[in-house]
């Protein structure tokens, strides 16, 4: 049985290709079934016939996983009519999720109940593509951190914490001090010009490309239990801040490290003699 991969589309985000994304996973493994769908719920509830019952569940169920307190771990509690109000319209209507943290692992559990246990095991991985924001509670530190990817079933790529999560360059949060002091909400363009070399910015066209080493990040952990590599110039590297993620995304030396290009190479000579 092929390994199989299905990506999710976040169609909140105007400079977020899923096609690309999928083009360059099915380079990456020949011999795999790659297919591209479009926004998760859309998918799963169109047609459904218990389609409010699941939509009013989801809607709970994220209004439960809101991040109230960075340095407390969201605990079972129950939500405001007024935060299920308002993830049951952005589901229905599509809605971004704009300036809300959700508890990764929480909207994990979520998301995997839309799919059926043959949708997810080790031959069989979702990746879903959202603009939500997405945080887990770091034990080391007690609070909780933006992150980029959630590894699993689904695995879970958030487009808006590829620029969010990794630290920026410290003049950027000088600079957007600065601005917020003034009553602005965005840093001045010639700031962010400056800086564009340095780190993602919103709406960034290089968001496609960074994307796909992290949606290959998700396919190593399914498939090798393997999802990060300390070699800087690799796509699978564990990037923590902005300047990191963009040379190991766009300007490495090479797309892969040896030693994970041929861990592909390897899983396709078994299947090839299999």
């Amino acid at each position: 049985m092929p390994f199989r991969c299905d990506l999710y589309d976040d169609p909140f985000t105007p400079t977020f290709r899923l096609n690309e994304v999928a083009d360059y996973l099915r380079k990456k493994l020949p011999k795999a079934e790659i297919t591209a769908h479009g926004e998760l719920v859309r998918e799963k509830l169109d047609g459904l016939s218990e389609r409010e019952t699941v939509l009013q569940r989801l809607a709970i169920g994220f209004a439960k996983a809101r991040v109230h307190d960075p340095y407390q771990p969201v605990t079972e509690r129950e939500p405001l009519y007024g935060e299920i109000a308002y993830e049951r319209r952005r589901l229905a209507q599509r809605g971004e999720a704009k300036g809300v943290v959700y508890d990764g692992f929480m909207v994990q559990d979520l998301l995997a109940s839309l799919f059926d246990r043959s949708e997810m095991n080790r031959r069989s991985l979702p990746i879903v593509f959202t603009n939500q924001l997405l945080a887990t509670f770091d034990e080391s530190d007690h609070r909780y951190h933006l992150r980029t990817v959630i590894l699993g079933y689904p695995a879970i790529v958030s487009t808006t914490g590829l620029v969010e999560a990794p630290a920026k360059p410290r003049e950027f949060y000088i600079a957007r001090e600065q601005f917020r002091a003034m009553g602005l909400d965005a840093i001045s363009p010639v700031l962010a010009a400056e800086l564009k070399d340095r780190c993602l910015l919103p709406n960034d066209k290089r968001l496609t490309e960074v994307a796909k080493g992290y949606a290959l990040q998700a396919v190593f952990y399914a498939l090798f239990g393997e999802a990060f590599c300390d070699d800087k110039d690799c796509r699978l590297y564990n990037a923590h801040w902005q300047e990191e993620m963009l040379h190991a995304q766009l300007n490495g030396a090479y797309d892969l490290c040896p030693r994970h290009e041929g861990m592909l190479q390897n899983l396709s000579n078994l299947k090839e003699n299999s």
